[in-house]
């Protein structure tokens, strides 16, 4: 089946504010916002997969970097106004992830600054440098990026993915004078497997009308899993073994297949009133009946256009006030990557995303539903990982096509 959408995750930069004495906050407000206003700036009509969180961190350690305007119009992206409580309220999910995901569940984040040897003398900002390595918990590197430090950044992305993604190419350049890298892995046994016996070929409507075959899970799950439907949208959660469950949401109407737009123009409230309400209801009294099909996808994007249409320009200009990485040293960003994949069969779930960022020189109601309901995603669909115990939005995509 094809390939779809992917996201990478860097980090870069960090500034002269720390988080010591700002009031740790949730941080799923600030992710969640995060996740839909960049899911509406996205192809619809291809499959989308990507890591908000992954990309949030990015941006949060660009801020760091940021002075002034520039950091304004990167906190306004990340629907934040405190430097100080958005650092500490990273440094708090780290500190629970941590402690939630154990055994056969994984989630990890992992950092990695490159200075250009060129500049490295310099030094980073101390301020800078603190944050990066108390909230981001980041390693700091010298490199030339040559291409045998770009190979070394894939074996980095490949390590630390345990060989999900084993092939990562950098954008880095001669002319980057700063990278840094941000990756995300998360690895979810089902909490209720299905059996590979009930898998079975069927077909798939794709978003244009046209079948596609697919392998279909299937499943009774009776008085097992959550079920929440209202008169626009349905939706089922299916729990990991620890603390994080995928959200999978169809369409009511059974014959409707553009999932994507119809989710896109809802607003931000109600959606995650949709997924709190299928988190946080009690398991459907009945059976539920799922088809799911088997899933991998693995997609690469340019960010460029995506941040400057969520309002960063400045930051890629010569005007950006990137001061506080590197002394005397001004800094844009120069590009944007992000590499996304997911793996979904019938033990569970494997995703992981890398965001790389380059600096360089300046120049609704509910219903009653009825005692047995079919959750059939045999077209279309919309689907969510999410760490249930913070409501953060760990990953988020789309199938349109197979």
């Amino acid at each position: 089946m094809k390939k779809f959408l992917a996201a990478v995750m860097l980090l870069m930069i960090l500034s002269g504010v720390g988080c010591a004495g700002a009031e740790p906050q949730n941080l799923s407000g600030s992710v969640n916002q995060f996740c839909w206003k960049y899911f509406a700036t996205l192809e619809r009509k291809e499959n989308i997969f990507y890591s908000p969180y992954g990309i949030h961190c990015a941006l949060s350690i660009l801020a760091n970097g940021a002075s002034g305007d520039t950091r304004k119009e990167i906190l306004n992206a990340l629907e934040v106004d405190s430097l100080d409580e958005l650092n500490a309220a990273h440094k708090k999910f780290s500190a629970a992830a941590e402690k939630n995901y154990r055994g056969e569940n994984i989630f990890g984040e992992f950092n990695l600054l490159l200075v250009n040897e060129k500049i490295f003398t310099r030094g980073l900002d101390k301020n800078f440098q603190g944050v990066v390595a108390d909230v981001y918990k980041s390693d700091v590197r010298k490199s030339n990026f040559s291409d045998g430090d770009l190979k070394k950044i894939s074996r980095w992305v490949s390590d630390k993915t345990d060989g999900f993604i084993p092939d990562y190419k950098s954008i880095a350049t001669s002319a980057t004078l700063t990278d840094l890298l941000n990756v995300v892995y998360f690895k979810g046994a089902w909490k209720i497997p299905f059996k590979s016996a009930n898998t079975l070929e069927d077909s798939f409507t794709n978003l244009d009308g046209s079948c596609a075959p697919a392998l279909m899970m299937n499943n009774v799950f009776k008085n097992k899993i959550a079920y929440f439907a209202d008169e626009k949208f349905k939706g089922i959660e299916l729990p990991y073994t620890s603390n994080a469950a995928l959200y999978l949401i169809l369409p009511t109407d059974d014959v409707a297949l553009n999932v994507a737009d119809a989710w896109n123009a809802e607003t931000f409230e109600y959606r995650e009133n949709f997924l709190d309400c299928l988190s946080n209801c009690s398991v459907f009294s009945g059976e539920v009946v799922v088809r799911l099909p088997k899933f991998e996808s693995d997609i690469e994007n340019n960010l460029v256009e995506n941040f400057k249409a969520m309002g960063l320009k400045k930051s890629f200009t010569a005007a950006a006030e990137f001061f506080n990485i590197v002394k005397d040293t001004p800094l844009k960003i120069g590009n944007v990557q992000h590499r996304a994949k997911v793996k979904v069969d019938e033990q569970g779930t494997e995703a992981a995303a890398v965001t790389e960022v380059v600096m360089v020189a300046t120049a609704a109601p509910n219903f009653e539903p009825p005692q047995r309901v079919y959750f059939i995603a045999n077209r279309p669909f919309v689907f969510v990982i999410r760490d249930v115990e913070s409501g953060v939005i760990l990953f988020a995509g789309a199938v349109n096509r197979l």
